[in-house]
């Protein structure tokens, strides 16, 4: 371990962490990283060993409530104990800025490192997908879909909270030029903010203006191609969506774990209906 060094990421370990993805099945998600590199809510981390980068890490302050994210280990060197030192160096700065829980969504591989480290399951995102559409949704009569300004951040910012249990306004706002609104009058309806183009922070109370808004994130996924999904999320045992989205044409496809450890969070999961990632939750 005293070869293996862990830093700051910056724009020049962009393309190497791309590679590094890739050899391990992801999206090299360098469009992503350059513009999470700038967020003021995140820290993004490389490991490296021997001059190359082997591992990343995320860190993502939102308020009291920390996020640990885009763990990543090249194959060749798991189960030596980086992941470890990566997640530990995440939390470390996590509880630095003052978070007093820990949050994240676990892979197969990562889950049983996170329980040694006393995170526990505090339940279950339910993926479903859809391919994309070309037809833009319709909002019915006395609702608007409109793209989101930078003014609006603030009423976002209030609806978000109330669904997530964060402060997230931090990690959104420079994420506003993505978002959109469903709103009546005055009223906010809902927010979809897409930055991975398979998915979005997507917060709605009323299901069917959820619907609506999945359907604009399947229609802004239409210059992928067709072949590729979008994803949508309800959690499971607390969220009575998941049947409606069936019924819509969405196909569950895997769960995955949200474990947390310290300060238990207030939050309404049945608001929740994507994710921004599954390094932010």
């Amino acid at each position: 371990m005293n070869e293996f060094q862990i830093h700051p990421m910056t724009t020049a370990d962009v393309e190497a962490v791309g590679a590094l993805y890739q050899s391990g099945g992801w999206d090299a998600r360098r469009s992503f990283l350059v513009r999470f590199l700038a967020n003021p809510a995140c820290q993004s981390l490389v490991g490296v060993r021997d001059g190359a980068v082997v591992a990343t890490g995320m860190a993502t302050v939102n308020g009291p409530v920390g996020w640990v994210g885009s763990i990543f280990v090249d194959a060749s060197l798991r189960r030596q104990g980086l992941g470890r030192a990566m997640t530990d160096e995440v939390c470390a700065r996590l509880d630095a800025a003052g978070c007093t829980t820990h949050v994240l969504i676990a892979s197969e591989y990562g889950k049983p490192m996170y329980e040694t480290m006393g995170f526990q399951i505090d339940g279950w995102y339910q993926i479903l997908e859809s391919f994309p559409t070309r037809q833009a949704p319709i909002p019915s009569r006395g609702k608007t879909l409109r793209q989101m300004r930078p003014d609006d951040i603030a009423r976002v910012g209030r609806l978000d909270m109330r669904a997530t249990g964060e402060d997230r306004s931090k990690l959104l706002t420079p994420l506003a030029d993505t978002g959109w609104l469903l709103e009546t009058g005055d009223e906010l309806l809902g927010y979809l903010i897409s930055v991975l183009p398979e998915s979005a922070a997507l917060v709605a109370p009323d299901p069917e203006d959820a619907l609506l808004l999945l359907e604009l994130l399947r229609h802004l996924g239409s210059g992928r191609g067709r072949d590729r999904t979008v994803r949508a999320m309800t959690v499971q045992g607390r969220q009575p969506g998941q049947e409606m989205l069936e019924r819509h044409g969405w196909k569950p496809t895997f769960a995955t774990p949200r474990m947390s450890r310290g300060r238990a969070i207030e939050w309404e999961p049945a608001l929740i209906w994507s994710l921004l990632g599954f390094a932010f939750g």
